[in-house]
């Protein structure tokens, strides 16, 4: 008899806690997937705008100052009262930078990377250290306490997170 009653009340739990709580349309985030070798690109672009600015480092009369997560804005600032956008270094998932020398040394997905930045009309990675910081990969969005849609490795690695509208996300933090 006691082993009928920790069946049924096992059986009760296990069928509540997989159950769907069907929270309905609610505003969560959504991964947005890269191949490795599109996301270890490292490119000039024309000027950006400014959206989530973060580190500064200065060289000469030039700004360097990471876009959280997309790459890094090159500044002019000659004259300060007019600073003048050069250009945008594409580098997915940069948080970090230092300068030394001709030599920008930042965060590429989870690898180290130095960027020669001696001809300021191309760059290049003259060396990389892979997986030098594991906690840098964005395995889940930059929020607690909320809903988001289930990351997929087999779709690629995850470069950001949107937030919209999803109907009934299976995962939470």
């Amino acid at each position: 008899m006691k082993k009928e009653v920790i069946a049924i009340i096992a059986c009760i739990v296990f069928a509540t806690a997989c159950k769907n709580n069907g929270v309905g349309n609610v505003d969560a985030y959504v991964p947005v997937y890269a191949n490795t070798a599109n996301a270890q690109q490292i490119v000039l672009q024309s000027p950006q705008p400014i959206v989530n600015g973060g580190k500064i480092a200065t060289l000469g009369n030039m700004v360097y100052q990471v876009e959280t997560d997309k790459g890094i804005h090159i500044i002019d600032y000659s004259n300060p009262a007019t600073p003048v956008k050069k250009g945008f270094i594409k580098n997915a998932l940069c948080r970090e930078l230092a300068i030394k020398g001709n030599s920008i040394y930042t965060n590429n997905l989870a690898d180290l990377v130095v960027i020669d930045i001696s001809n300021a009309n191309a760059v290049s990675v003259s060396s990389r250290i892979n997986n030098a910081f594991p906690d840098l990969a964005l395995q889940f969005p930059p929020c607690t306490d909320c809903y988001f849609e289930c990351a997929d490795a087999a779709k690629g690695l995850v470069i950001q997170w949107n937030k919209q509208k999803v109907n009934n996300p299976k995962c939470r933090r």
